[in-house]
């Protein structure tokens, strides 16, 4: 049985001798459950090459903690990372470190020396706080990713280092021009990763990808904004989603998605009167993941 001291050294943030690096998982709890991980599991089914026994489950498994937690855990640092503020803060204090007080020692080399303090102070008191607070994690979470994302194969490290820009272009729009880079981000990319890791890619499938993408756009727009028009873009590209399925000789999925398409509109009567877009996304969701699992299954069997 561990002593209270050994409890204490287990439990704390700081420990007085172990690992270099805490790792925490958090669930996000997101507004949907629509989102990377289903829309990585669809791009799986999509390609085709899903067995499931033996490495093509750990092929799957990767392939979802890849879109899900490590790429979400690169954009929540990314987003969250206030680096322009620091950079203000660290240029205003540069100063006061480096600067010579006016009584200094007139030797050349007690003025190195005290400017070399001035250094050493100013990493130690800002540059590491700040990197251990607003970099570490990043570089963590990047790093990981791009060595899973070559595990998976050589097409899944370029649409993550895709998928990882399309992060800071999203950061550099902001929160309300970037939406439509989240939602490829989240669900065109985690689509076309997953696929990809099991060798199989099609421009059939890269259009669905495009569509669902337009989709989850859409709900992004109706549960931040609760505009219309957003509705109407849904409305339009699940229209296109069930012809695309129908020519495509596949009934059953585009009969499905109509239905699914019938039963979102009829909850738009209600989003009419409460103008509660949050609720609406909760209430649609799953409408849309089975029009995704479906489209998946088609075009995987």
């Amino acid at each position: 049985m561990l002593s209270s001291r050994a409890m204490e050294d287990v439990t704390t943030a700081r420990p007085l001798a172990g690992r270099w690096i805490a790792l925490e998982l958090l669930p996000a709890r997101p507004l949907t459950l629509l989102g990377p991980a289903w829309a990585a599991l669809c791009g799986a089914l999509a390609s085709g090459g899903l067995a499931w026994r033996g490495q093509s489950i750990l092929f799957l498994i990767l392939a979802i903690l890849l879109c899900d937690a490590l790429l979400g855990a690169w954009r929540a640092r990314m987003l969250e990372s206030d680096w322009r503020a620091v950079a203000r803060r660290l240029s205003a204090s540069a100063s006061t470190w480096l600067d010579i007080s006016a009584d200094a020692p007139r030797s050349r080399f007690a003025r190195a020396r005290e400017r070399l303090a001035g250094l050493f102070a100013y990493a130690r008191q800002i540059v590491l706080p700040t990197f251990n607070a607003e970099i570490l994690g990043l570089v963590f979470a990047g790093s990981l990713a791009i060595c899973i994302a070559a595990v998976l194969g050589q097409a899944v490290v370029a649409l993550t280092s895709g998928a990882m820009l399309l992060v800071i272009i999203e950061r550099k729009a902001g929160a309300a021009r970037g939406a439509g880079w989240r939602a490829a981000h989240e669900i065109g990319f985690a689509w076309l990763i997953a696929q990809s890791a099991f060798g199989f890619f099609s421009w059939l499938a890269l259009f669905y990808a495009i569509l669902f993408t337009l989709i989850y756009r859409a709900l992004i727009g109706v549960a931040t904004t609760r505009q219309s028009r957003w509705l109407a873009w849904s409305n339009i590209a699940q229209l296109v989603l069930v012809l695309a399925l129908y020519a495509a000789r596949e009934p059953l999925a585009a009969g499905v998605a109509a239905l699914g398409l019938l039963a979102q509109i009829l909850w738009q009567a209600r989003f009419q009167l409460d103008r509660d877009g949050v609720a609406y996304a909760r209430r649609v969701q799953s409408y849309v993941m089975i029009a995704m699992l479906m489209t998946a299954l088609a075009l995987g069997f």
